[in-house]
C-alpha cells in the first residue's frame, strides 16, 4: 500500500453529506457523457453501504491531484472542470465519519489521517492506495458506509 497525501487538514464546513454524495455522482454522470458508457448505478448494498459506480475507464491515483483536465474543459455538457470537488467530497466525508473506499481495475484506495511526510505535527488526510482487488473491474464504484438513504437522495435531486 501507498499513501497519497491529500493536502488536507482542515475539514470542509460548509457542505453536509449530500453536497459530497452528489459531487460523486456527477463525476460518475461526467464520466458516463465522457465515455458514452452505460448509465451509472446507485445501489445499497446488504450491509446497508451505498454503491456508486460508473463504468468508464475508472479511477487512478493521478486523479487525487487538482488540476484543470482539459477534456473536461473541451467538452461543454460536462459539470466538474479542475479535481476541486473530489478532495472536497472526501474531506466532508472524513469530517462526518462516512467510511469510504474506492475501487477500479487501476486501485483499490481506503483513507486515513496521518502525519504528513516529515511534519510530525501536521495529520493531513491520505488516500490509501493498494493493487486492485479486481484487475478486469469496469469504471469506478465509490462504496460509502454511514451515510442515510435521506442524504442520497438530496444528492439525487440536486
Amino acid at each position: 500500500m501507498k499513501k497519497f497525501d491529500l493536502n488536507i487538514d482542515r475539514m470542509l464546513e460548509n457542505w453536509d453529506a449530500f453536497h459530497a454524495i452528489r459531487e460523486i455522482i456527477a463525476n460518475a454522470l461526467d464520466e458516463q457523457i465522457l465515455t458514452g458508457t452505460r448509465e451509472i448505478a446507485i445501489s445499497r448494498d446488504g450491509d446497508g453501504q451505498w454503491r456508486i459506480r460508473d463504468f468508464g475507464r475508472g479511477l487512478r491515483h493521478e486523479h487525487f491531484t487538482m488540476n484543470e483536465n482539459q477534456e473536461k474543459l473541451d467538452h461543454p455538457g460536462l459539470i466538474g472542470k479542475f479535481g476541486v470537488g473530489l478532495k472536497d467530497a472526501l474531506a466532508t466525508f472524513d469530517r462526518l465519519g462516512i467510511e469510504t473506499r474506492i475501487r477500479s481495475k487501476f486501485c483499490d484506495v481506503s483513507f486515513d489521517r496521518s502525519e504528513k511526510h516529515d511534519f510530525s505535527d501536521v495529520i493531513t488526510l491520505h488516500a490509501c492506495i493498494s493493487d486492485p482487488s479486481d484487475p478486469v473491474f469496469v469504471g469506478t464504484e465509490f462504496i460509502l458506509k454511514g451515510c442515510s438513504n435521506e442524504d442520497i437522495e438530496k444528492a439525487k435531486r440536486l
